[in-house]
């Protein structure tokens, strides 16, 4: 038994965060292909005859994965973040200040 007593606390936190990063690591694949996929859908109706079509469908793919994932990247840190522009406090803000 640990000094403050919480040992299932920690055991059920570590539980979460493990099911938690699992999740992330199946939609992390399951966005890659969908980039894929849509990378080859677009390489092959919009890209014309001349360019290889493994080169377009890997750049494609590429930008349909990483554009959105810098957007991500951008708003979890706090650049150009929808929220800056919100008038007091978001409802998250309130309960905050009741405790």
């Amino acid at each position: 038994m640990t000094e403050d007593g919480f040992e299932e606390t920690r055991a059920t936190m570590e539980r979460a965060i493990r099911r938690l990063n699992a999740l992330e690591y199946a939609m992390l694949a399951v966005a890659m292909i969908f980039a894929l996929a849509g990378g080859a859908v677009v390489a092959f109706l919009f890209v014309p005859p001349q360019v290889p079509f493994w080169l377009s469908w890997s750049v494609l793919s590429l930008l349909l994965f990483l554009i959105p994932a810098v957007g991500v990247a951008r708003k979890e840190s706090g650049g150009g973040s929808v929220d800056e522009n919100l008038d007091g406090p978001t409802r998250i803000d309130e309960a905050d200040d009741r405790r």
